[in-house]
């Protein structure tokens, strides 16, 4: 990963949410269409890939690739655990989550570092949480085996990623992963099967899998009718990159929609546990 490039993909985002006055900016969950803002369907996916997950006061849990920290204020809000880290490799969103949190005490703790070397000891964490941020990893099977190092035995992996069974379509992505722009943002697809291997390989327990691909692009579809119907036409004019924003998630919607994409959504758990 570049600092360079993905600060050039993500930056778009953290105005958009600025902007439209939103907590996050994942992909969000919808069961139904219309039924919810694209806030509540963001915490609605949170919700969905953590499952069955406990959490509670005793819980320490990692939030990994925590971007502005939505999910993890989230999740320490609902669940109050012991400690909840947010894991993130951009600085600027670093600083970004640290504001947004930072009248809330307790509060979860945001750190700065890369996800293929987790800045935190052997069987520390009972619940790692990774939502729309492996997929920028190229090491994924690093990652995932940093995972295994950090979770107590009995801990949970809940990973939620976007995925392909096509992806020589998306080999022209790769080569230009080096170029600064919000389109390209060092992105190694794989495929469920993948993930499946890896956690095979590592001795990882899945639990549950789920393509969330159609929910996923229902819930961008509510989020895009919601930011086109908010001071459109002002923020269009205005806002550096904001056409091409709407235009990339009107294309991964799409995508979605035809099968191209898939967004997968595992629990998984390290063994050993006492259940």
């Amino acid at each position: 990963m570049s600092q360079r490039t993905m600060e050039a993909h993500y930056r778009p985002n953290w105005e958009l949410t600025q902007a439209r006055g939103l907590l996050g900016y994942n992909c969000g969950y919808a069961a139904e269409r219309g039924n919810e803002s694209f806030d509540e369907h963001q915490q609605s996916l949170v919700w969905r890939l953590l499952g069955d997950t406990k959490i509670d006061e005793n819980s320490v849990v990692l939030d990994v690739g925590c971007g502005i920290g939505g999910p993890s204020g989230w999740m320490f809000e609902r669940f109050k655990p012991k400690q909840l880290f947010g894991l993130e490799y951009l600085g600027s969103s670093v600083q970004a989550a640290g504001e947004r949190w930072r009248n809330r005490d307790p509060r979860p703790t945001f750190l700065q570092g890369d996800a293929h070397r987790i800045p935190l000891a052997d069987n520390q964490v009972d619940v790692i949480f990774n939502l729309e941020s492996a997929l920028h990893y190229k090491d994924k099977r690093q990652f995932i085996s940093e995972c295994q190092r950090v979770l107590k035995p009995g801990g949970r992996l809940c990973l939620g990623d976007i995925t392909t069974r096509r992806k020589w379509l998306f080999l022209p992505v790769e080569m230009t992963n080096s170029l600064p722009s919000q389109f390209t943002s060092s992105v190694w697809l794989w495929s469920a099967a993948d993930y499946k291997a890896a956690f095979r390989e590592l001795g990882f327990k899945l639990l549950n899998h789920e393509n969330a691909a159609a929910p996923i692009a229902d819930s961008l579809a509510d989020g895009l009718d919601e930011i086109k119907g908010k001071n459109f036409a002002e923020t269009w004019g205005n806002m550096r990159g904001f056409r091409g924003r709407v235009g990339f998630l009107g294309t991964l919607r799409q995508l979605l929609r035809l099968g191209l994409l898939d967004y997968d959504l595992f629990q998984l758990e390290v063994p050993g546990g006492n259940g």
